[in-house]
């Protein structure tokens, strides 16, 4: 599977832009600003139906214009398939599937695995336990479509739970045959969702711990621990004795939504005692057993975004990475850099097809 055209209309710093792509390695070269990765973010909309920076979809659409349009057209099995997203201000998102319209998004999900590796990648380490619950379901969610449905689920009557915590909060109605069916909608979905993530980690970190040592070429011991109010006791009963803490808050304060995955090198946490070589490693190595993981579960090459991280790499690990592009570990891959003759010189040693594309402010010209 591979990406063949991609046609953007009034998205972001675009009018309207054209891009015949090879099946192998592009490079969208320009300055910072210029529109270089607003193009991978376009790519990047195609295979999750929203942007990679931007939650909000008013917020892509060209200043000033009322729409925005992304449409791509993929090659599987010889075979062409179209897909496109139309979004109008105030409107319904509207995505097609070769014209037709999946019942849902979240059914789409999955359909184009993508992996996107960045520079603020690192953050995974320093932010908060939310982007870390962001990355592990971004996986899961690309090769189960139950656990995608299964999420959105427990969000929902998280959102109906948590309004029936303020009501009672801020001295309102209360129903608590009702606030008991939320509990009972919580841990059934809940534990799937605990049990898809412990499962997926089991297999996920020992292919993790193979790409760090590569990465880093280090004899060292690196783990992701999963961390969960569940690990210590049921979930109903997690909830039963957490319930007047809840209504205090006004809001649902123990559950899967709470998770988080702990980071080490050795017994140390990798946030606090790792280096900045060994972070990056560690990053770049999730990213990659993610890219393994999603190949290994879809029978398929994702396509793999870069967004400028050839400047953040040092020789060492950017040398790891071209000898997997050129052991052609990977399929359809889009890079964005700053600089045309850093890239030509990455390249030049792997026998694969490079397209290099000029952007200038919203102008894309074919090297």
């Amino acid at each position: 599977m591979h990406l063949s055209s991609l046609n953007i209309a009034q998205f972001k710093n675009y009018a309207t832009a054209r891009v015949i792509c090879t099946p192998a390695i592009n490079c969208f070269i320009g300055k910072n600003g210029s529109g270089k990765t607003n193009l991978l973010d376009a790519i990047y909309y195609l295979s999750f139906t929203k942007s990679f920076f931007h939650a909000q979809d008013q917020f892509n659409i060209k200043h000033g214009e009322p729409w925005m349009r992304i449409e791509g057209l993929y090659m599987r099995n010889d075979m062409e398939e179209q897909v496109s997203l139309f979004v109008q201000r105030g409107e319904r998102k509207v995505l097609k599937v070769n014209n037709n319209e999946p019942k849902k998004f979240s059914d789409h999900i999955g359909h184009l695995p993508l992996v996107m590796i960045t520079p603020n990648d690192i953050m995974l380490i320093h932010e908060g336990s939310e982007d870390r619950r962001k990355f592990l379901d971004g996986i899961i969610a690309q090769t189960d479509k139950q656990y995608l449905s299964t999420l959105l689920l427990y969000n929902r009557v998280l959102e109906h739970r948590n309004k029936q915590l303020r009501s009672y909060q801020e001295g309102g109605s209360f129903d608590p045959v009702l606030f008991e069916t939320y509990n009972d909608q919580l841990c059934e979905s809940g534990n799937l969702i605990y049990a898809c993530r412990k499962a997926f980690l089991e297999q996920f970190i020992p292919v993790f711990r193979v790409f760090y040592q590569d990465m880093a070429s280090a004899d060292e011991w690196v783990n992701m621990v999963y961390e969960s109010d569940i690990n210590h006791e049921p979930f109903d009963l997690l909830l039963k004795r957490n319930e007047h803490a809840d209504l205090l808050a006004g809001r649902t304060t123990k559950g899967i939504h709470k998770d988080d995955i702990n980071f080490f090198i050795g017994d140390y946490t990798l946030k606090k005692y790792g280096s900045q070589g060994q972070q990056k490693s560690f990053i770049i190595a999730l990213k990659l057993a993610q890219y393994h993981y999603l190949k290994q579960k879809t029978a398929e090459k994702p396509i793999l975004l870069l967004d400028d991280i050839f400047e953040k790499l040092d020789a060492g690990r950017l040398e790891k990475l071209m000898l997997m592009i050129a052991e052609e570990a990977f399929g359809q891959i889009f890079v964005s850099d700053t600089h045309l003759e850093r890239l030509q010189q990455v390249f030049a040693t792997i026998p694969a097809h490079v397209k290099y594309f000029m952007i200038d402010n919203g102008n894309i010209s074919e090297i």
